[in-house]
């Protein structure tokens, strides 16, 4: 009996320490040729993937790759390029609503979702947008 009690214990001191999954903030709609997001780890984006908050995508040399968000909102990132997925606070239910996105290097285009146009922040390498009206 004190065995399993023991076990019972350990079992309940390692689900605490387990972390949570992190809920998607959106998909990857289309990658072509290839494209990479990074967190903690890196794997390769395919048509349909989850992004989550705080991960980097990356696309090489030709690569391209469609990202849409839970509130519609849409990113295209072109080849050769870098963003980081910030911040992402969106309930359709709520007035709360932030996205942040950092573009470290290279092209891409943004149209903003059903969130309230001051929600959007785009931070670049030579200054910070934001989007209005």
């Amino acid at each position: 009996m004190c065995n399993w009690i023991s076990a019972l214990a350990i079992l309940f001191v390692l689900q605490a320490t387990v972390p949570q999954a992190q809920e998607a903030i959106g998909k990857a709609t289309s990658v072509s040729p290839e494209a990479e997001g990074s967190r903690d780890g890196t794997r390769a984006l395919s048509g349909g993937a989850a992004v989550y908050s705080k991960e980097t995508v990356r696309t090489g040399q030709s690569g391209q790759v469609d990202l849409q968000f839970k509130d519609n909102s849409n990113l295209k990132v072109g080849s050769n390029s870098s963003v980081q997925l910030d911040k992402f606070v969106y309930d359709p239910n709520k007035s709360t609503s932030a996205v942040a996105i950092e573009a470290m290097r290279g092209t891409f285009r943004f149209v903003a979702g059903s969130q309230d146009s001051g929600s959007y922040k785009i931070k670049t390498p030579y200054g910070t947008l934001g989007v209005r009206g």
